[in-house]
């Protein structure tokens, strides 16, 4: 499967492995960061993933003194 980068136009090659995956997909040309959705096969969605979401560290429980 080939997935085109949304920035510069380059042909990302995928293997078989990406038959079914979301996520992260980098071009290695302009390194480009994109999110996809592929299922069976086939694309379903892709968008630039400009913003990169990190997700607070657990707090630390605390006893409670009393």
């Amino acid at each position: 499967m080939n997935i085109r980068c949304m920035s510069c136009g380059h042909s990302i090659e995928l293997g078989s492995a990406y038959e079914t995956y979301q996520g992260p997909l980098r071009c290695v040309v302009c390194k480009t960061l994109m999110t996809v959705r592929i299922e069976e096969g086939q694309l379903r969605s892709m968008a630039p993933a400009d913003t990169l979401v990190v997700p607070e560290p657990p707090q630390p429980i605390v006893a409670n003194p009393n």
